[in-house]
C-alpha cells in the first residue's frame, strides 16, 4: 500500500514473521534445545539462519540440524539429524571387541532435543513424520511452517498427526467468501491460495488503516491472521495454530 512516503504500510507473506510465532510457541511450552530439518537451498538456508538467529536470542539452541535434497533418502537425513548412524557404529565396534555375535541391539536416539522445527511442503513432510516416528522420535513435539499444509481436501495428511503449525484463517476455517472464490476462480492449493487471501486483506486494510494507525492497540480479524499496525509501519500477521489429528488441522484451544 502506497501513498506519502511516511504512510507507507508494508503488508506481505513473510515467512520470517511465521517463524516467531513458532518460537514463541515452543517457548511457552518450555522447550530449550531445538532440531532443525529444513530443504537445501538459498532461501532455507536464510531461514534456518533467522530461525537459529532468533530462538537464540530467546535463549535457546540448536543442537542438531541436517538439510535434504529434492530426492533424498529421508531415512539417512532423520539417521543424521537424530544420531542414530553414531549409536548403530557404537554397536558395530561392541560386536567387533565380544566373543560372542549374537548380541541383542537398539539403536537409541540423542536424547538432547526437546522439539523439531521442520520446513517441508506436505509431500515432503508425509515421509518425514514418519520416518522420524521409526527412528525413535516419536514422543518429540514436531513445529512447522505452514508450507507443511495447502489445504488440499484429496491428499492424504493422517502422516502428519501429531504435527504442529500456524496458518492463516482462511486455509482452514470455512467462509462464504472462501466458498465463492473457489467457485468462480481457477483450483488453487497452498501459497497460491495465501496470496488470494493476502489480496482479501489488501482490500480491508486499504479500507481500515486509518483505524489501526490512530489506535496502536486495534486490530483486524482478517483472512490471513488477527493483524495489527507498528509503530514502523509493519503489518503483523497472528496466525491460528493448529494440531493435525486424525488428518484433519484442528485450532490449539488458547493459541
Amino acid at each position: 500500500m502506497m501513498g506519502k512516503s511516511t504512510d507507507l504500510v508494508q503488508f506481505g507473506l513473510a515467512p520470517e514473521d511465521e517463524i516467531e510465532q513458532i518460537i514463541a510457541l515452543a517457548k511457552q511450552r518450555g522447550f530449550n534445545r531445538a532440531a532443525v530439518i529444513t530443504p537445501e537451498g538459498e532461501n532455507y538456508t536464510r531461514l534456518r539462519a533467522t530461525f537459529q538467529a532468533r530462538w537464540e536470542q530467546h535463549g535457546g539452541s540448536v543442537v542438531a540440524r541436517s538439510v535434504f535434497g529434492p530426492e533424498e533418502d529421508f531415512s539417512a537425513v532423520v539417521k543424521n539429524l537424530l544420531a542414530i548412524d553414531a549409536s548403530e557404529e557404537r554397536a558395530r565396534r561392541l560386536r567387533a571387541t565380544l566373543p560372542r555375535n549374537n548380541i541383542e541391539f537398539i539403536p537409541q536416539r540423542r536424547s538432547d532435543i526437546d522439539f523439531i522445527f521442520l520446513i517441508a511442503n506436505p509431500r515432503q513432510g508425509r515421509q518425514l513424520v514418519p520416518t522420524l516416528a521409526f527412528y525413535y522420535a516419536q514422543d518429540l513435539p514436531l513445529l512447522a511452517l505452514p508450507s507443511i499444509y495447502d489445504g488440499d481436501p484429496s491428499a492424504s495428511t493422517r502422516d502428519l498427526d501429531g504435527l504442529v503449525f500456524g496458518d492463516a484463517p482462511w486455509m482452514v476455517r470455512p467462509s462464504e467468501l472462501r466458498s465463492v472464490a473457489d467457485d468462480n476462480f481457477t483450483p488453487a492449493f497452498g501459497s497460491s491460495q495465501r496470496l488470494r487471501a493476502m489480496g482479501v486483506d489488501s482490500f480491508y486494510l486499504a479500507m481500515q488503516i486509518s483505524q489501526l494507525r490512530n489506535n496502536p492497540q486495534r486490530s483486524l480479524r482478517g483472512v490471513t491472521g488477527e493483524l495489527s499496525l507498528t509503530d514502523d509501519g509493519k503489518i503483523i500477521r497472528k496466525l491460528v495454530m493448529l494440531r493435525f489429528e486424525n488428518g484433519v488441522p484442528e485450532p490449539i484451544p488458547g493459541s
